[in-house]
């Protein structure tokens, strides 16, 4: 539905932790779904992981060897096709008892196995006499007995049927997707990663090719997708946006999408004359911090989030950092990354304005952060290998002092 610009409501500037606070107030949580594990990795787990079984299923071999029944020595049995350790049919046959006592059969790591199985010997303290199994002491002296038990992964031994594994709001990490699968889920419910709308305004930058007098290279549109990535929601093939406020406001209404993204040169002015049009509500219109000073948030009549970053990268991932970061965690649930560290060195800051530092931790925890040099150009040599984004307030900080990091995705 085309609608007319019109004039954007007055807000003042605000400091960088307001605009935090005024991000974090969507707290309108994303509708869980059902995904199979290898499909939610990246998400958020929207209920507790619960084990819908014993975990081990069943006795296994804690390593090589001989599982052995009652005391030594074993004769050595030989095993037939349907007394495989290993695999279904096996499983299926674990009340079985495939040794008797005084007898013994070779294992692997992680084998299933019988019930008449007492223990596990590995494959360097035992000898093989002919038919017999001997167990060796370290001190060379045979003996016949291993305490029942040893050499096994009891069945249940990691968690039991229906213990919580994980909280809800936990990531769903490749780790997890396999925790999942062992513990009996086909498919678990998530809070799926937000869908990011992303428009690119204007055409005076190029897009391919050597830059060259009076066009300069577009740098924002490579690292948004990575960037939005980063910070755990999903980027949609951005939109180009060339022929003015009119199809601008079209292509708003018509991306499908949990938060609105704009970023182009010179595009601040077209954003905010089509918001007004629009009648979005805006909640950020600037913040006193370097770089990012001119991003915006407004929330539109339909309820999404949307955000306008700028055209140079240092902007792009300062506004990300602020006022993104703090939107995902709102819809997911999950917790906002921000982290507390303390500066290596002194830094001297802004005296009105919240200064955001390219950073590296450093230190044997990675505890405290150092200023990443050089900057320029543009701040790009600095963000290329920088670990964070240092938060530090008017004045500066001290050496020593604690500031808030925001991680970089």
């Amino acid at each position: 539905m085309r609608r007319t610009p019109g004039t954007l409501a007055h807000v003042e500037p605000c400091d960088w932790e307001e605009a935090r606070r005024r991000a974090a107030h969507f707290r309108r949580q994303l509708d869980p779904i059902a995904a199979s594990p290898e499909e939610a990795v990246g998400s958020v787990l929207a209920h507790p992981l619960v084990a819908l079984a014993d975990i081990p299923a069943y006795d296994t071999a804690l390593h090589d060897g001989w599982a052995i029944a009652g005391p030594g020595p074993w004769r050595i049995r030989d095993a037939r096709k349907r007394d495989i350790f290993a695999g279904l049919e096996y499983h299926e046959a674990t009340t079985h008892q495939l040794l008797l006592d005084g007898q013994a059969s070779p294992v692997t790591h992680g084998e299933a196995l019988g019930s008449g199985v007492t223990g596990v010997i590995s494959a360097n303290r035992c000898t093989v006499d002919g038919e017999l199994l001997k167990l060796v002491t370290s001190g060379r002296t045979p003996s016949n007995y291993l305490e029942p038990g040893t050499g096994i992964r009891p069945r249940g031994s990691d968690a039991g049927y229906g213990t919580r594994l994980l909280d809800a709001g936990e990531r769903v990490t490749p780790a997890v997707a396999a925790l999942s699968a062992s513990a009996g889920h086909d498919a678990i419910d998530i809070f799926p990663m937000p869908s990011i709308g992303l428009i690119r305004i204007g055409d005076a930058i190029l897009d391919r090719g050597i830059p060259r007098s009076g066009l300069t290279r577009d740098a924002v549109s490579p690292a948004l997708p990575g960037w939005i990535s980063g910070l755990h929601a999903r980027c949609q093939p951005a939109r180009w946006v060339t022929t003015g406020d009119a199809e601008l406001i079209d292509v708003i209404d018509d991306v499908i999408s949990d938060v609105v993204i704009t970023a182009g040169p010179e595009s601040g002015a077209a954003v905010r004359r089509v918001l007004g049009g629009m009648r979005a509500d805006v909640m950020v219109d600037g913040v006193t911090c370097q770089p990012g000073g001119s991003m915006l948030l407004a929330q539109l009549q339909d309820g999404r989030p949307l955000i306008h970053c700028g055209d140079a990268p240092a902007d792009a991932i300062a506004a990300l950092l602020t006022l993104l970061s703090p939107i995902v965690a709102a819809l997911t649930g999950i917790t906002d990354p921000a982290q507390r560290s303390r500066m290596n060195s002194a830094v001297f800051g802004d005296r009105a304005r919240t200064t955001l530092i390219p950073v590296q931790h450093v230190g044997d925890r990675n505890q405290a952060v150092e200023i990443v040099r050089p900057g320029g150009p543009g701040g790009l040599f600095a963000l290329a290998r920088a670990t964070g984004l240092a938060v530090v307030p008017v004045g500066g900080a001290r050496s020593n002092e604690p500031v808030t990091v925001l991680p970089m995705p």
